[in-house]
């Protein structure tokens, strides 16, 4: 009777303890420190089944390896020139983080979309920028990773979505 009692509540330990690591919020670009560097265009290749990551840099192209939480962020960029941070391999580059920096040849902002009062602000790796004439759709991202391009100040802006809210 005691061990029953003891292997339920290390099995409910052991569960409690083990989905801890399982919830993921919408961070905001990170740099990790000594860390290897590319920038380039995100490709995406392959079919629906089989989809590889890739980063056109200049004529030549790095494959890409990423956590299943970033390869689904970077396969909405497909197109977009981002800068990757992690460890570069012989015939990959293992991706820690990244940022957006253009999108269609446009710079872009990459950040959390946060409502402050009643402003929305995109909080970025380094920075708090209150949206001036935010487009009506944002209301519903607060929590996303976003990239925003445009005057940020007086808009009108343009978006993507990098990582969609964390439902609630």
């Amino acid at each position: 009777m005691i061990a029953r009692v003891w292997l339920t509540v290390g099995a409910i330990a052991f569960s409690s303890i083990s989905g801890m690591g399982c919830r993921h919020h919408a961070r905001a670009s990170a740099t990790p420190a000594a860390t290897d560097s590319l920038a380039g265009v995100v490709s995406v290749t392959g079919t629906s089944y089989e989809q590889h990551l890739v980063l056109r840099v200049g004529a030549d192209a790095r494959s890409l390896a990423a956590s299943p939480g970033d390869s689904a962020a970077l396969v909405r960029l497909g197109g977009a020139e981002i800068s990757v941070y992690g460890k570069a391999g012989v015939d990959r580059f293992a991706v820690a983080a990244f940022t957006v920096r253009a999108v269609n040849g446009e710079d872009v902002v990459d950040g959390v979309l946060l409502r402050e009062g009643t402003r929305l602000v995109l909080r970025t790796r380094t920075a708090r920028l209150a949206l001036g004439n935010p487009p009506a759709a944002l209301d519903s991202l607060i929590g996303a990773r976003i990239w925003v391009g445009g005057p940020i100040d007086v808009g009108p802006n343009v978006y993507g979505v990098i990582i969609p809210p964390s439902v609630r």
